[in-house]
């Protein structure tokens, strides 16, 4: 049901009633939240459609004229007279510039691009009529989604071929009888104290042994044997206390959607797996790297949700890495590298471990570190209960554990605003010993380790095999374990150890169109590199004023880079003049900025620049892209030196180089046929900086002409309120518009925004708040502008895995495989795209919700789309995993806020400046 939002209500919060844990100190890890139940989604009614020849753009035909869906109900339509040819007929008198081609001549049942499936009648799929006592969980029959029924016209047999798939999901029973039913208990005379209320609701165990209860509303899995239960409870005092217990509801699928997902976390926890965020893992089967001081824990990222055919589990394998060392043995040997180069211990511990994420030795519960406080050590006191009580003490009595280090400073966290539960600032900081505690994670420095990341890939890279192995054995773990498959049981669940398995299409691979009217089809491995290498760029810009910068001690490596980037620019159709060399005297920032400054002073037509830098530097780097991009406005193109001191790799680098500087002044290295026309196509994406307070910076990336190769590229300071966030949407959506009219004569008719960073979250303000207001700023345009706007939400962050299942085995897809069934969301128009070839480990999909389809795209067609412009990324010879323009939006909004910190010139927006 795409392009509509939902209507969300939220029942009280609701958790399992758990033995409390032991007293801790101020700032100690605050109880969980309560689980908080879904709600139900309003459907809507389709819309009747009609394809179009070329990309199979769909239009919306006039009236309430109905499409008849299904292979049975098109011949009935035929026969009657009322089929697709006389929709055609009115479609040529409505649309009289469109040439529908032979469509007259070709019959085939509409896919809805909102609903994107076609109902099977149910003469060919009679309902199963006896009864079993364990039945899958169905979907809501008012928001029953119809099947897919595809039916390829003659001229697009060869789009695609379908292939069986599977996924890392688990079908999820659900007994006849149980659910969740809602109660509310009332207590006279009436009992403040929620600890009071669980004690009277447990005198009655027999009645509901199975429960959960907030303090209000209690849930069980079974009906009581009255709609009106009244008990009588005791308290501690003796005093008599009448329980009125009436029942409310059975909540709804969706509405048990978060409950059971807290129930699986009970489940994680009965299993001994240790909890990090919303991952557990199991410490009983570490993996020691000695070499490196790691050690690595498995474990799963599990989610339950409604899907298209009822209630999944998805399951995916992930690993989690821990320091060996102690965060106490960590700042000792800070303490002792920092003695030996005389820089300040404290600094380097606290760039070291703030924001970092540790474990504790006791509880096995993680903490982010905010702060390191070297005025306290385990000998200073805290408040508890009106007693002052030494951080010795407490984990001595508490947890039986001997502090040996009485000198060592405590680290500070703070808790979130929704775990503090009053209004006492000391309970929202947590003081932890270092000395009890482990980094979890890795350093940059260990990061860029190619020996440290080899070692880790060998146990954290999963093949296809093994990872659906490890999910079922998972599943297995749950159903033999007594007390969980028990708390299973008891709410009516079962799990069955078999990964769901699906149809999908697999869309064909495409052709690379290059200069010279040279096509070439993509290989197997998705890789056009030695194509274009040897053949000239789709659009070539010369070089023939540009200048390169270096330090005297890299003036050999410069020259030999010149020579080889003529060499390669040649066979790639860019001709290349001698540039003016510089050199630059010192390495300090303030020294390459003067001189860029000084050059172009002089020389105000230099095309280029070509900065070699000696070594890796930040603030130097950062100096340079802010004056290159915002001060003067002119491409730059940073080379480590090192980068160029192998001869066996000069000529690839180089090649790469040059693809990349004609981006930078313009051009395109190659293209893919995309039929649509007057339409712009657009990516957004947004970087937010980590504990900074700097507003977050918005990429938008629009194309400009019918290639889909020219970008027109805008970012926008997003602020915090939704008046100053929409302004600056507004304002980078009128540039890129009126640029495209500047360039094509006229305002685009179809415009298909890709936007990234939008969580499950987010989907309804987008969509009813930001879209909307998008729309609405189209009326301030003249002539009664009102474009066809298609929003999709891309979302490459997902726990989701595809395989292709074959002869009993799993392996990768192949790139272009998509997934539109099965796992895909109810509520709304959306599919799974692989679009990437990985060599090694598992590969993973994309997921793109469609929130709107004013263009009226079929579903086909939107797939297709998506996967052609996830070839158009020009600083990659193959396939990525997001379309192109969503990838330069994340490239701009990166660069902008991570170094340059100030908008760019106007004069770089015609180009892919920040590639």
């Amino acid at each position: 049901m795409a392009g509509r939002g939902f209507l969300k209500s939220r029942l009280a919060q609701v958790a399992p009633i758990e033995p409390q844990e032991p007293p801790k100190p101020h700032g100690h890890p605050n109880p969980e939240e309560p689980p908080k139940l879904a709600a139900p989604q309003v459907p809507h009614t389709d819309v009747p459609t009609i394809p179009i020849a070329g990309l199979n753009t769909q239009f919306l035909v006039a009236g309430n004229q109905q499409v008849a869906r299904g292979r049975r109900a098109m011949l009935a339509n035929m026969a009657q007279g009322t089929g697709s040819p006389n929709l055609c007929d009115n479609i040529s008198a409505k649309f009289s510039n469109i040439d529908l081609g032979n469509l007259k001549d070709i019959v085939r049942p509409t896919i809805s691009p909102e609903h994107k499936k076609t109902e099977v009648p149910k003469l060919l799929t009679p309902p199963k009529q006896e009864q079993t006592q364990i039945v899958d969980i169905p979907a809501a029959k008012e928001e029953k989604s119809p099947v897919i029924c595809r039916v390829l016209k003659k001229s697009e047999k060869d789009a695609y071929q379908m292939t069986q798939l599977s996924s890392n999901y688990i079908r999820i029973k659900l007994e006849e009888d149980k659910g969740i039913y809602e109660y509310r208990v009332d207590f006279n005379p009436p009992v403040d104290a929620k600890s009071a209320r669980f004690f009277l609701v447990n005198e009655h165990r027999d009645l509901f042994p199975v429960k959960t209860f907030d303090g209000t509303l209690l849930y069980v899995p079974k009906m009581l044997p009255q709609n009106v239960t009244t008990l009588v409870g005791t308290l501690r005092d003796d005093s008599k206390v009448t329980l009125t217990i009436t029942f409310k509801r059975k909540n709804s699928l969706r509405e048990c959607i978060h409950f059971y997902n807290v129930f699986l976390r009970t489940i994680m926890k009965i299993l001994g797996l240790v909890e990090f965020g919303r991952s557990c893992y199991d410490q009983n089967k570490r993996i020691l790297i000695p070499e490196f001081k790691l050690e690595v824990w498995p474990g799963y990222i599990t989610t339950i949700d409604e899907f298209e055919n009822g209630l999944y589990m998805c399951a995916e394998v992930s690993h989690r890495v821990l320091r060996v060392q102690t965060v106490l043995q960590i700042m000792t040997d800070i303490m002792m590298n920092s003695k030996n180069n005389n820089t300040d211990s404290k600094q380097e511990i606290m760039a070291a471990l703030c924001g970092a994420t540790v474990i504790t030795h006791y509880n096995r519960k993680t903490y982010r570190v905010d702060d390191v406080d070297f005025t306290m050590n385990p000998l200073s006191t805290f408040d508890q209960h009106g007693v002052q009580v030494s951080y010795k003490d407490y984990y001595k009595k508490m947890y039986d554990i001997e502090i040996k280090n009485l000198q060592q400073p405590m680290m500070i966290t703070k808790a979130k605003k929704k775990d503090i539960n009053n209004k006492n600032d000391n309970e929202g900081i947590c003081c932890l010993v270092p000395e009890l505690c482990n980094l979890t994670g890795l350093t940059e420095a260990m990061k860029t380790d190619f020996k440290l990341m080899k070692a880790l890939q060998n146990h954290t890279l999963v093949t296809p095999e093994v990872r659906q192995k490890a999910i079922v054995e998972f599943v297995n773990r749950i159903n033999a374990h007594e007390g969980a498959s028990k708390k299973l049981k008891d709410w009516g669940l079962m799990m069955r150890p078999v990964p769901v398995k699906m149809e999908g299409p697999v869309y064909k691979r495409e052709t690379i169109l290059l200069g010279n009217s040279i096509r070439k089809q993509v290989g197997m491995n998705m890789d056009w590199g030695m194509d274009v290498a040897k053949n000239a760029m789709f659009v070539a810009v010369n070089m023939l004023n540009w200048a390169i910068m270096y330090n005297p001690k890299d003036e050999p490596t410069a020259k030999s880079f010149c020579k080889q980037l003529a060499a390669c620019g040649r066979p790639l159709g860019m001709e290349i003049n001698p540039p003016k060399p510089i050199k630059i005297q010192g390495t300090t920032p303030e020294s390459f900025v003067s001189t860029i400054n000084n050059t172009i002073k002089n020389n105000s037509e230099i095309q280029l620049v070509v900065i070699i830098f000696p070594n890796q530097r930040e603030d130097r780097y950062n100096a340079v892209k802010r004056i290159c991009c915002s001060v003067i406005g002119i491409p730059s193109q940073i080379i480590i030196s090192k980068t160029l001191c192998k001869p066996e790799r000069l000529k690839s680098i180089t090649q790469k180089i040059a693809l990349q500087i004609n981006c930078k002044l313009g051009g395109a290295c190659w293209s893919i046929s995309i039929p649509l026309i007057n339409t712009m196509i657009v990516g957004i994406d947004a970087y937010h900086e980590k504990g900074k307070q700097m507003s977050s910076v918005v990429g938008f990336v629009a194309s400009m002409d019918k290639t889909f190769t020219e970008w027109y590229s805008v970012a926008a300071m997003q602020r915090s309120t939704h008046q100053e966030l929409m302004k600056s949407v507004q304002d980078a959506f009128h540039k890129v518009v009126v640029q495209f009219k500047a360039k094509n004569g006229l305002l685009p008719d179809r415009i298909i925004i890709y936007r990234d960073g939008v969580s499950d979250g987010d989907l309804k303000y987008v969509e009813e708040i930001e879209l909307s207001d998008l729309i609405e700023s189209f009326k301030n345009y003249p002539g009664n502008y009102n474009p066809k706007v298609t929003l999709i939400i891309v979302q490459k962050r997902i726990n989701t895995r595809v395989f292709k299942y074959e002869d009993g085995k799993y392996s990768n897809p192949c790139s272009g495989t998509v997934i539109d069934n099965t796992v895909t969301r109810r509520n709304y128009f959306d599919f799974f795209l692989v679009s990437q070839h990985v060599r090694q480990g598992t590969v993973s999909p994309t997921h793109y919700i469609v929130l709107k389809n004013g263009c009226n795209l079929s579903a086909e067609n939107l797939q297709r789309l998506s996967y052609k412009l996830c070839h158009l990324y020009y600083n990659w010879c193959g396939t990525v995993k997001v379309p192109a323009p969503v990838q330069y939006a994340h490239k701009l909004a990166y660069l902008i806020g991570q170094n340059v910190r100030q908008m760019p010139s106007d004069g770089l927006c015609n180009s892919l400046f920040y590639l």
